[in-house]
């Protein structure tokens, strides 16, 4: 067995990867795959639930006459993905996985105790917003970390169709996360806003708990303990890009995912300019239809994950599926948000049970949490086949740094997706009659379809196996 193989041996020795189909417990059952479930999910709702607090507080500066601050609270959390994502994936290849994971969730403790502190300074003010806005920056280092240690032990912990279902139930878990952080953020500004630190808290001990469930992973061997560090293993290192210079499909595939994350970073921030600005909802009701796009990736990823599994699955089916009603979605989301349909009732402001923000809603905005929903959906079918692609095709002693490299390309998108919203936000207002431009943030999804376009009508993955034989080769 050649060195490109060893993460795909049997588990022969107690620090050594498990392959979940012989191990005894089950695949879903087993403390290892709960303990990576679990501890990924914990992490995922406080950075969503502390991102999206930031960014509707950015809006709320907005609409007092304040500037939107959203941009440089998106570019702030993308920014540690730019610079150290390289240097990440070089850890994750250098040293233990798991104990990368467990050095993240402690400083994941730290980051939540920060912000804590950053909400106790005083009442909601733009000096303290740009206080929180620097907290958030940490926490994009610690996700920055943790990312290339959690995708790059999946394929040593799971092989060949395994690795289909796990990056499912992965993104999936991910996203349910991203519903209820996201959700939580927005009932938490509408009931508690000024006693934000009490959901902090609550913070500090889900980032506690994350921690202790994260010790249930199992270790696996270090890809590469000798592995040297240099300088361009800050960004794309050397043998990467002689990967990519084999495998261009390869590289084309994570410039689509890049183009993904492009779109999918400019999402969350436009759906809070669109409910809050352009449609007067309140912050549960704006955080409910941004969650809707998360909830719609969870079941996406589930229909990915569970046709990825079969034998004989054409990956290429859902991808084409999927980019396609991206672009349908996000139209009929411009559409909405135009006012074509009518406008919904307006909640800027009223403080209401939380039971009626959840269910009473009129027509307008159940048609326009669908509509998120239905994004969410399409995305979920479209990114999985080729996430999967990205883990399955690289030698395994340089999946860490592939995987970093993919980070920095996703995250340089997200970055230049805050300066694309930046440029949005004054074009809208050079082109809107004066003193009317958030009645036009609707625009900005139309603009994205135009950007998922391309891809829908000319990308196809490459054709892989999908066998227990390929995966253990």
């Amino acid at each position: 067995m050649s060195t490109a193989d060893t993460s795909q041996a049997p588990n022969t020795r107690p620090d050594g990867p498990i392959d979940p189909v012989h191990d005894g417990s089950g695949l879903f059952g087993s403390p290892v795959f709960v303990g990576l479930i679990v501890t990924q999910l914990l992490g995922a709702f406080n950075d969503n639930y502390f991102k999206q607090m930031v960014l509707l507080k950015c809006t709320d500066l907005a609409d007092g006459g304040g500037a939107n601050l959203q941009p440089l609270a998106l570019a702030a959390f993308a920014l540690p993905f730019v610079l150290f994502s390289g240097m990440s994936g070089f850890l994750s290849d250098r040293y233990s996985k798991r104990w990368l994971m467990i050095g993240c969730k402690v400083l994941e403790i730290v980051v939540m105790a920060a912000s804590l502190i950053a909400l106790l300074a005083g009442s909601t003010s733009t000096s303290q917003l740009q206080l929180l806005i620097i907290v958030l920056a940490f926490m994009g280092l610690q996700s920055t970390v943790f990312g290339p240690a959690k995708y790059g032990i999946l394929p040593e912990l799971y092989r060949g169709r395994t690795l289909v279902p796990v990056n499912g139930a992965i993104q999936m878990t991910t996203f349910l996360a991203i519903i209820f952080g996201t959700a939580a953020a927005g009932i938490a500004l509408d009931q508690l806003n000024d006693s934000l630190w009490m959901c902090s808290t609550v913070a500090i001990a889900i980032a506690i708990f994350g921690t202790a469930t994260s010790f249930l992973i199992r270790r696996t061997p270090v890809a590469q303990p000798d592995l040297k560090f240099s300088l361009d293993g800050l960004f794309v290192p050397r043998t990467v890009r002689q990967c990519f210079r084999e495998q261009p499909r390869l590289f084309a595939a994570l410039c689509v995912m890049a183009l993904f994350w492009f779109v999918g970073g400019i999402a969350q921030p436009a759906v809070n300019d669109l409910g809050k600005l352009t449609l007067n909802l309140n912050d549960t009701r704006t955080s409910l239809a941004a969650a809707s796009i998360g909830f719609g990736i969870a079941v996406g990823c589930v229909v990915a994950g569970v046709n990825g599994s079969r034998p004989g699955a054409n990956r290429n089916t859902w991808v084409r599926i999927g980019s396609k009603l991206i672009v349908v979605a996000l139209i009929v989301i411009c559409l909405v948000g135009s006012g074509v349909f009518g406008a919904p009732t307006q909640s800027k402001g009223i403080k209401e049970p939380l039971i009626d923000s959840l269910i009473r809603a009129d027509g307008i905005e159940w048609l326009l949490r669908f509509s998120m929903f239905f994004l969410g959906f399409a995305a979920g079918t479209f990114v999985i086949p080729i996430q999967v692609y990205i883990q399955e095709t690289p030698p395994s002693e340089i999946k860490g740094r592939m995987i970093g490299s993919m980070n920095l390309m996703s995250w340089t998108a997200i970055l230049l997706s805050a300066g694309f919203l930046f440029a949005m936000h004054k074009l809208i207002e050079v082109f809107s009659p004066a003193g009317r431009a958030n009645e036009f943030h609707f625009a900005t999804f139309g603009v994205l379809g135009l950007f998922m376009l391309p891809v829908a009508l000319l990308y196809r993955l490459p054709e892989t196996e999908t066998t227990e034989a390929a995966g253990s080769r």
